[in-house]
């Protein structure tokens, strides 16, 4: 199964426009929704990807935005890399290969059974 990403990468605020007909949330290093009444919305759960070395959403942001999941009954596959924000970007100079190979394999093994 060849899957194209850049179709695919829904990020929070369209999943939570998407309403009933989202089935799949992709976050790269994006914003986190702060308001727990609308995470409670989400038809989807969240795969989210964020850098660690990111100074704007910070490891602080990510960790509300994790307890705002749970808080909202969300699932949220997180995962955190050691790397600056658009690490995934080839083209950015904050460009991480090694993190961006493993966020890419999770992101196909994430939206595969939710993309049948």
């Amino acid at each position: 199964m060849s899957i194209n990403l850049s179709t695919y990468f829904i990020k929070l605020r369209a999943s939570l426009l998407a309403g009933k007909q989202d089935v799949a949330c992709v976050m790269y290093y994006g914003m986190p929704e702060k308001s727990v009444d609308r995470l409670k919305t989400l038809n989807a759960d969240v795969l989210g990807k964020f850098a660690n070395k990111d100074q704007w959403i910070n490891t602080k942001v990510v960790a509300q935005f994790e307890a705002d999941m749970k808080a909202a009954g969300k699932k949220l596959y997180l995962h955190q890399y050691d790397a600056d924000h658009a690490f995934a970007n080839p083209s950015s100079p904050a460009s991480n290969t090694e993190a961006a190979k493993q966020a890419y394999a999770y992101t196909i093994e994430y939206l595969k059974p939710r993309l049948k």
